[in-house]
């Protein structure tokens, strides 16, 4: 063999080799428990903090913010929102609760002890799904762009694009942080994306397909939609629009 024929036969291995390195990890569950969850709530936002699980739900008359006892799926709180806004994604940070509208152009943020108001903002484009890095929140509009954005005043701070590969991942849905990686329902799936918040590529997938078989009854359940992370136990808490049910869930890499 010839040592330029070599040279690209060692190119050419590397290259695959970098490639299938790359390649997002398949990512597998395993139910921990089930417990009862409001299957009148078209779930939206979802979040763990502290032991205590808040919600946001939409649709136009039914829009609220909430706190769900997580293991009984007991309304503890609940406020809500004007007829004429559709709730969306939800987030706390720093003692203060930010809800997005889907296509009313603002952000209400309360305080998560008592659902009072605190200010509003407003923002260009729909709002899904809102998680936060500590200092950023994150914010996904149905498209394939996650944008980090400034709590203060909601200012864009910088928008990433979110591909698996080369091919862009759009329907981001609601969002999770979860050890430093963005946990994401993709509208309409069963599946989870798990993205670095550095490049936007995505490094898991997640699929959830037999969730929806286990729920009992199924009544109206839509699609899975809500990831709420445990940091006491690393598990998650999953739910879907309308399910009467949530899920705990350890993942694993298959």
């Amino acid at each position: 063999m010839k040592l330029k024929s070599l040279a690209s036969l060692v190119v050419a291995i590397v290259s695959l080799a970098s490639c299938q390195k790359s390649l997002p990890d398949t990512l597998t569950y395993q139910i921990v428990s089930t417990r009862p969850h409001d299957g009148s709530a078209y779930t939206q936002g979802f979040q763990l903090l502290d032991g205590r699980l808040y919600e946001s739900a939409g649709q136009y008359g039914e829009s609220a913010l909430r706190e769900t006892n997580p293991t009984t799926g007991e309304v503890l709180r609940k406020r809500a929102l004007a007829k004429t806004v559709f709730g969306e994604g939800l987030t706390i940070l720093d003692k203060e609760m930010f809800v997005l509208t889907w296509k009313e152009n603002t952000v209400y943020v309360f305080d998560p002890e008592t659902f009072k108001p605190i200010r509003s903002h407003t923002y260009q484009g729909e709002g899904w799904g809102l998680t936060n890095d500590g200092k950023q929140l994150i914010m996904s509009d149905g498209s394939s762009d996650l944008k980090f954005i400034n709590p203060k005043d909601f200012s864009v701070i910088k928008t990433l694009a979110v591909k698996d590969g080369n091919s862009s991942v759009k329907n981001l849905n609601e969002l999770e942080m979860i050890d430093g990686q963005v946990f994401a329902n993709i509208y309409m799936t069963d599946r989870i994306a798990r993205i670095s918040p550095e490049t936007g590529q995505v490094t898991g997938w997640l699929d959830l397909k037999g969730l929806k078989h286990q729920l009992n009854p199924p009544g109206h359940a839509e699609v899975l939609n809500g990831i709420a992370y445990d940091k006491s136990t690393g598990n998650l808490l999953v739910t879907g629009k309308y399910w009467p049910q949530m899920f705990e869930i350890k993942i694993s890499k298959k």
